[in-house]
């Protein structure tokens, strides 16, 4: 594969990326993460906008670091559990540099956002060897 090309050419679309509102519950975030076998849940608002993300590494954190009982923390927001201001690439940013972004950060996941800010999927580290 070459580092020549766009992140959009190799990103998982949207539709198939667990995603909610910044409302929804954490519940439904990880309905959403299990239904579409993905560590990650895009947040983003009613126009598309990325407000965040929720990973499976938030989830790990949360479990052992929280003494809320489990039924407290599902009904809860999942934004509240998340990263507000997450990395992201352009659909049209290379792939070179979203490896480079990806080794540096160590994550796996990045939310795609076309020009508009708007979230139209994520590129996974697996997909990119």
């Amino acid at each position: 594969m070459s580092n020549e090309m766009q992140v959009s050419k190799r990103m998982i679309p949207i539709a198939k990326v667990p995603n909610i509102a910044p409302q929804d519950s954490l519940k439904k975030a990880l309905d959403s993460m299990t239904k579409l076998s993905l560590g990650i849940c895009i947040i983003r608002s009613e126009d598309g906008k990325l407000e965040g993300i929720l990973t499976d590494g938030d989830l790990r954190r949360l479990i052992l670091t929280v003494q809320n009982p489990l039924p407290a923390l599902l009904v809860s927001e999942a934004m509240a559990f998340g990263t507000r201001n997450p990395k992201f690439v352009f659909a049209d940013s290379l792939i070179g540099e979203a490896i480079t972004l990806m080794d540096e950060k160590q994550i796996w996941d990045l939310p795609v956002l076309d020009s508009e800010g708007k979230v139209t999927g994520v590129l996974n580290r697996h997909n990119l060897d």
